[in-house]
């Protein structure tokens, strides 16, 4: 076996159990058993705790960190950055996988399970379906993502700790302001959490199979790829 392919299949185990446990609560979000609704109204009561008009006007700002559009134009612009330094697998691996499992994957579960926003204590205005949680999905992947490129580059331990517990915490950070805001439950921001995490290491996975193929077609075009290939 190849150290691609020792590379992909513990990164494909981790991201196939995420998947699994996505399944099991979108399954549970969908018929609704008493267990999700007590989960659900048992963290908002929690999470909905000294509101202030400041601290929702703060979350509101910062939540915007982890919206859809600002993914995609974060997104862009690194993948542009990837492309002038010649690192062109890097991109469209990175660029793929935004755009497919943040963007349009998320928009099609949404349309598949259609569950309503919570109507009651909504802070602000919100449209569209519950879930998963686009914020919670985007910013999984997008910062998830961009961590794990960072914690692969870097050598220093202490760095890739300092790159995953940030990366973890502002995901974190998300989560519970979409919850605090009254936008979602908590199993929608639960959901798009493991979602992400799915398609992060399934992706990583498949990274690691098709890179260096790829590598190889971009050189036979006579494209001089430049992304790290170990």
């Amino acid at each position: 076996m190849n150290t691609n392919k020792k590379k992909a299949i513990p990164l494909f185990t981790i991201g196939g159990f995420a998947l699994l446990i996505f399944v099991i609560v979108a399954l549970a979000v969908n018929s609704e058993p008493r267990w999700v609704v007590k989960f659900d109204l048992n963290w908002i009561s929690r999470i909905q705790t000294n509101i202030s008009a400041s601290k929702t006007s703060l979350i509101e700002n910062l939540t915007f960190f982890g919206s859809a559009e600002l993914a995609i134009i974060l997104t862009v612009i690194a993948v542009v950055v990837l492309f002038i330094l010649r690192k062109f697998v890097v991109g469209l691996w990175f660029g793929g996988t935004v755009l497919v499992c943040a963007v349009l994957m998320n928009t099609v579960l949404k349309h598949i399970f259609e569950r309503p926003r919570p109507n009651f204590d909504r802070l602000i205005s919100e449209t569209g379906f519950s879930f998963p949680s686009g914020h919670a999905t985007g910013t999984t992947i997008f910062y998830g993502l961009a961590a794990m490129f960072l914690i692969f580059t870097v050598r220093q331990m202490w760095a890739k700790i300092v790159i995953g517990v940030v990366a973890l915490g502002w995901i974190f950070f998300i989560m519970y302001s979409r919850v605090y805001l009254g936008v979602h439950y908590p199993t929608d921001v639960f959901g798009g959490f493991l979602f992400g995490i799915a398609s992060i290491f399934i992706s990583l996975g498949v990274y690691f199979l098709v890179r260096e193929p790829l590598h190889n077609l971009l050189v036979k075009w006579r494209i001089k790829d430049r992304s790290i290939i170990k």
